[in-house]
C-alpha cells in the first residue's frame, strides 16, 4: 500500500478536447493476488454515448472479490479494476451523450473500473440525482443500488412480495440482507424475520429500526435445528424467503415455506452451493428463483433501472438509509476486501479516492 495521498486529477475536461489521462486505482493484476494500488491507471476519453465521472465514492461487494479470484459469473482478465457501483460528478461527456452534462451528480452502474478516482461509462447506466441531492452524502448513493437492488428485485420482481405477507431473510446484518429487512417492511411485509449467524449480528440488525419483527441465530445449528429455530419464530411457516447463504441454510428455509411460497436464492456466502430437494417444491408448491441483479443491465436494463430510480425516490425521501459501516481510502482497498471476506462488516463497505 502506498502511503501518499497524493492523487494525480485527470484533466477537467470540455467537448472537443481528446485527452488519455491517468487516475488512481487499486488494480486487480493476477486473480488471488492482493490488489495494487497505481496512481496510473489509464482513463481514455469517453466515446459515443459515455461519460466519464470523478468518482466520490465506490461500494463494495462481495462478487468483486470472488471476480477477483476467477470465481465469479461474469470472468475478466488481469489487469483490470474491480467496482460496479460508484458516485460522483460528471466531468466529460462523449458525442451522443445528451441525457448528462458536465455538473451533473450521478449514480453510476459502471460494471467494473469504479475502484478509481475516475470512471468512463455508458452514460445510459448513470442514475442522474436530482436537484434534491445537492447536498446528500454521495457515499450512502454510492452504497445503494447494488444493495438496495438486489433486495427491491428480490422482493418485487421476483418474489411478487405481496401485502401482510411473512418475509424471512438470511444474512440480515450484511447489505444486502439489511436492505432486504429494510425494503420487505416498506413494501408491507406483515412480518420481517432476520436469520444471522451470531447473537452480536442480531442485536445490531434490531438496533437499526423496527423493521425485524423476530430474530433466528443459525450458528452452530444444523439443518434441524435452523428449520426448529425458524418454526418457533413462524409457526405458521413464511412466505417469502431471500436467501443470501446457501450451505445449510437453504433447505431448511425452503422447508420453512407454507404452500405457495416463494424462495429467492441470491448467493452462496455459506461457502457452499446446495442441493435444493425437488420433492420439497412440488409436495409444496413452492417457487425457488435465482436472481443475478447485475446482468439486468446486459438482459433487462429497463427493469433493472425502474427499480434504481424508485430506490433514489425513496432515499431522498428518507424512506431508506444504506448503512456504511466504513468509508476505506482507496488506496486500502484490500482491508475492504478483508471485512466483507472476514464477515466483519454490517452493511456497506465504500471505498473513498
Amino acid at each position: 500500500m502506498l502511503s501518499s495521498k497524493i492523487v494525480p486529477k485527470a484533466w477537467t475536461r470540455t467537448l472537443g478536447t481528446r485527452l488519455v489521462t491517468t487516475t488512481a486505482a487499486s488494480v486487480c493484476n493476477a486473480l488471488g493476488s492482493p490488489l495494487s494500488y497505481q496512481l496510473d491507471w489509464p482513463v481514455p476519453s469517453p466515446s459515443k454515448n459515455q461519460v466519464m465521472i470523478k468518482v466520490a465514492a465506490t461500494g463494495v461487494n462481495f462478487a468483486e472479490i470472488l471476480q477477483t479470484r476467477g470465481l465469479y459469473q461474469e470472468k475478466k482478465e488481469p489487469p483490470f479494476v474491480p467496482g460496479n457501483e460508484c458516485a460522483g460528478e460528471v466531468c466529460e461527456v462523449g458525442p451522443g451523450s445528451s441525457r448528462l452534462e458536465i455538473g451533473d451528480k450521478v449514480i453510476c452502474l459502471a460494471r467494473g473500473n469504479g475502484y478509481a478516482g475516475h470512471v468512463v461509462a455508458d452514460a445510459r447506466a448513470c442514475i442522474k440525482l436530482p436537484p434534491a441531492a445537492a447536498s446528500a452524502d454521495l457515499a450512502e448513493a454510492a452504497a445503494l443500488l447494488v444493495n438496495y437492488g438486489t433486495a427491491h428485485l428480490a422482493l418485487g420482481d421476483r418474489a411478487g412480495l405481496r401485502s401482510g405477507e411473512t418475509v424471512l431473510v438470511t444474512a440480515a446484518a450484511g447489505g444486502v440482507g439489511m436492505a432486504a429487512v429494510e425494503l420487505a417492511n416498506l413494501m408491507g411485509a406483515g412480518k420481517v424475520i432476520a436469520a444471522v449467524g451470531s447473537p452480536p449480528k442480531l442485536e445490531f440488525a434490531r438496533s437499526k429500526g423496527s423493521a425485524v419483527d423476530v430474530g433466528v441465530v443459525y450458528e452452530g445449528l444444523d439443518q434441524r435445528g435452523v428449520r426448529g429455530a425458524i418454526k418457533e419464530a413462524a409457526p405458521d411457516g413464511v412466505d417469502v424467503v431471500v436467501d443470501m447463504v446457501g450451505a445449510d441454510v437453504l433447505e431448511p428455509c425452503l422447508r420453512s415455506l407454507r404452500w405457495g411460497g416463494r424462495g429467492v436464492v441470491i448467493g452462496f456466502a455459506g461457502g457452499s452451493i446446495p442441493a435444493i430437494p425437488s420433492n420439497v417444491l412440488l409436495v409444496k408448491n413452492i417457487s425457488v428463483h435465482g436472481l443475478f441483479w447485475g446482468a439486468h443491465l446486459l438482459n433487462d436494463p429497463d427493469t433493472l433501472l425502474r427499480s434504481a430510480e424508485q430506490l433514489v425516490d425513496w432515499w431522498l425521501a428518507g424512506d431508506v438509509k444504506p448503512h456504511i459501516c466504513e468509508r476505506v481510502p482507496l488506496d486500502d482497498a484490500n482491508r475492504a476486501f478483508q471485512l466483507l471476506d472476514g464477515r466483519g462488516s454490517t452493511g456497506k463497505v465504500v471505498l473513498i479516492p
